[in-house]
């Protein structure tokens, strides 16, 4: 493998050229921090992360990039990377904590390709099943581009060690832009050292197109979130209206105490107006209204709570209160992400038995106690699945509406 750098540097020499980098080497294989390793990848990492490791386990590696075979290539050397578990098994050991194993998957699926374990794409399907089954994987996200060069779009795997990642994997484009101009090194021409990536393109990718869940969903048997893929139109809808009791399904009493100007609200009360069948959403738009707020966001106004001199902060204090009361954490593990009821649902009781409560979450806890590593289907509709609520048995009019206190525990 070493006679195949010599001809590149001649005859290619822009894929190899840093001189435009500050405090690089003129030639990126020149550079201090490249180390070329000429050994069969299948080896090296076997020798050192396999079942029987014969060497000393190298540093802890961030970003393993594997762009090699397409996995609709049929051949004997395809078929074995693909299918060979200790290979992939290896990688994600060799990786950090916080590690990153970037995937080319080969052309991107459409909605009328078979189940995924049959046809051309066998292959990947078999990665995909073998990675969802290793210990060391957090999360798995699948991705598009368009203009990589080919005559179609191709398809890319990230696969992470931590489920944490999925935080930095949904970040806001502002936010992204911002760790970019941190970490990226700098030109000497001042032009942007990225050429086809910034915070933006990572939006692009964070919803993978809709092929990616009916082919998911095509697998045998049939994955248990895909029943859940949109809100069931034979359903009813029932809502508290603001302003109108004859529109609205619900009506809300509150509790008080004391006389005078020292009435205090004790507590609200949420009862039906009308019969609502099992299975009847719940206040949908009210929930589809709340707000989202990150963990980081929170952690910055507590730390603004803590600055002195800076005066009142009663306001920051109650909105922390508010947040704790009646926010929620994702479902999407490691996403860092807290949903804020801020409508009519907020006045709902809270119950601690559970058997008391007449509404609950639209989709269940996964069967299994946790959710899958991949899954198109929680990726795509994972705010959904956060916010809707349903009855889960029939109330007659005039019962009080309650939930329970751990509604939204996985």
């Amino acid at each position: 493998t070493q006679l195949l750098f010599a001809p590149p540097r001649q005859y290619l020499p822009a894929f190899s050229d840093c001189s435009d980098f500050e405090g690089r080497a003129d030639n990126c294989f020149d550079d201090e921090l490249v180390s070329v390793i000429h050994e069969d990848g299948i080896e090296w990492f076997g020798d050192r992360y396999g079942v029987e490791p014969t060497k000393k386990p190298a540093d802890p590696i961030d970003v393993i990039v594997v762009d090699v075979l397409y996995p609709e290539d049929s051949t004997t050397r395809s078929d074995k990377v693909y299918n060979d578990s200790n290979f992939w098994s290896s990688l994600m050991k060799s990786l950090s904590d916080e590690g990153v194993l970037a995937v080319v998957v080969g052309k991107a699926p459409n909605i009328h390709d078979p189940k995924p374990d049959i046809g051309v794409y066998k292959h990947r399907e078999a990665l995909f099943n073998i990675l969802e089954g290793l210990p060391e994987v957090g999360a798995m996200f699948v991705y598009e581009e368009a203009h990589s060069g080919f005559e179609e779009p191709h398809s890319f795997l990230a696969v992470c060690r931590s489920a944490s990642c999925r935080s930095r994997w949904y970040a806001e484009s502002d936010a992204i832009d911002f760790q970019v101009y941190e970490r990226i090194v700098r030109t000497k021409s001042k032009e942007r050292a990225l050429v086809h990536f910034d915070g933006s393109t990572q939006r692009s990718y964070q919803v993978s197109p809709k092929a990616w869940e009916t082919v998911y969903c095509r697998r045998e048997p049939t994955p248990f979130e895909c029943a859940y893929r949109s809100l069931d139109t034979t359903k009813e809808l029932h809502d508290y209206v603001i302003g109108d009791e004859e529109a609205s399904s619900f009506v809300i009493e509150a509790k008080k105490k004391g006389e005078g100007e020292e009435v205090e609200e004790v507590e609200t009360q949420v009862f039906a107006t009308r019969n609502i069948p099992k299975g009847s959403y719940i206040m949908p738009e009210h929930l589809a209204s709340s707000f989202l707020i990150s963990d980081q966001s929170i952690a910055n106004l507590e730390f603004n709570t803590k600055v002195g001199g800076t005066g009142n902060v009663t306001i920051i204090s109650d909105l922390l209160e508010f947040i704790d009361d009646y926010g929620h954490q994702s479902g999407a593990d490691g996403i860092g992400l807290n949903i804020v009821e801020v409508g009519a649902s907020y006045m709902i009781r809270s119950v601690d038995d559970e058997d008391e409560a007449n509404i609950g979450r639209w989709v269940p806890p996964h069967p299994s106690g946790k959710r899958p590593v991949y899954s198109p289907v929680y990726e795509r509709h994972r705010l959904s699945f956060d916010v809707f609520l349903v009855a889960t048995k029939d109330i007659a009019k005039g019962d009080e509406i309650l939930k329970h206190k751990n509604i939204w525990n996985e």
